[in-house]
């Protein structure tokens, strides 16, 4: 019996951290439109830096017992880390022929501003958080313990150090701009100060009372859709509809991040219910399934409209799977 039994607890283990290791490529860069679903050789890649990372973060914030404060702060280092010293996107005027700097481009910084905090808040909200939040719904019962052990995490860690070497020696190798010593001394120093302030913030109490207690998870869901579709909007409403300057396109973004951020707090200042989580992700969700139509159109063409579509539709199944199983957890 014991023999049977061992296997069984393994997988159950094992199943967390395989979903969303390949949730998280999927819904970073497939399901926004950056990849399409024929596009299979870089996924493997992918699924070290952005779900061995996502894994990793996500098990160091369970372990340590913090919560979405220290979530978000690596969250944004990584966002810095892959896009400052990996891919170097912060600092290359000409990435991929994607002219991703040329709003409010500021020499003295060797970026824009405005790129910056887009790229950052899109990895956070929707390389991060989104593909954790699904996978949490999707295994309630297991969703506030670590998914890793000890060996488990240096494995996960070593896994994302591959990945994002492969990826920037591609980009040294390819790239005709680099960044800078200095730019890549900032990055390291930003990423530092995001660690330390990660682990330096103050556990949260259990919670008391209501488990149910702060925002709606209705009203989750609706917010985070609203803010982020206004978010992935700004730059065609800034800068073609609006006509305004890069800074004050950035000072909005900004202000929506700050306003996520509040409601992340709001919504229940000690810890989240597993509903409240399913309702955060299925609003972030909701908003690459859209703007990944107009990102796959303007890279690839109108021809690609059936895969998105299938994407979309894949993710959408995932979800109300993991609907069905928070329910049954909450009912049980």
């Amino acid at each position: 019996m014991s023999e049977q039994v061992r296997p069984t607890g393994m997988l159950r283990r094992l199943a967390p951290t395989l979903a969303l290791v390949l949730l998280a490529p999927l819904v970073a860069e497939y399901l926004l439109g950056d990849f399409r679903i024929t596009d299979l050789s870089p996924f493997p890649i992918l699924a070290l830096t952005y779900g061995c990372g996502a894994l990793l973060i996500r098990d160091l914030v369970r372990r340590s017992g913090r919560g979405w404060p220290a979530f978000v702060a690596l969250a944004a280092a990584y966002a810095i880390l892959a896009e400052g010293v990996v891919n170097q996107s912060l600092f290359n005027p000409n990435f991929m022929h994607l002219h991703l700097l040329a709003y409010g481009f500021w020499p003295t910084l060797g970026t824009s501003p405005f790129w910056a905090i887009s790229v950052i808040t899109g990895h956070v909200a929707w390389s991060m958080a989104v593909p954790v939040g699904m996978t949490e719904s999707l295994f309630p019962e297991q969703s506030t313990q670590p998914w890793l052990g000890r060996v488990g995490l240096a494995v996960t860690a070593l896994l994302f150090l591959l990945g994002s070497a492969a990826i920037a020696a591609y980009f040294h190798r390819t790239a005709t701009h680099h960044a800078s010593a200095a730019q890549i001394a900032v990055c390291a120093a930003l990423i530092l100060g995001l660690v330390v302030t990660a682990f330096s913030v103050p556990r949260p109490q259990p919670t008391i009372g209501s488990p149910h207690a702060g925002v709606a998870p209705v009203w989750i869901g609706a917010i985070g859709f609203l803010a982020g579709s206004l978010f992935v909007a700004l730059y065609g409403i800034g800068a073609f509809i609006l006509h305004w300057p890069a800074i004050v396109t950035a000072t909005v973004a900004a202000g929506l991040d700050a306003l996520i951020l509040l409601l992340l707090w709001k919504a229940s200042p000690r810890s989240w219910t597993p509903l409240q989580v399913w309702a955060a992700s299925t609003g972030g969700l909701l908003v690459y399934a859209w703007h990944g139509y107009v990102v796959d159109r303007a890279l690839h063409g109108p021809t690609h409209i059936v895969g998105h579509t299938l994407i979309v539709a894949a993710l959408g199944a995932v979800q109300a799977i993991a609907w069905f199983r928070v329910a049954r957890f909450r009912a049980g």
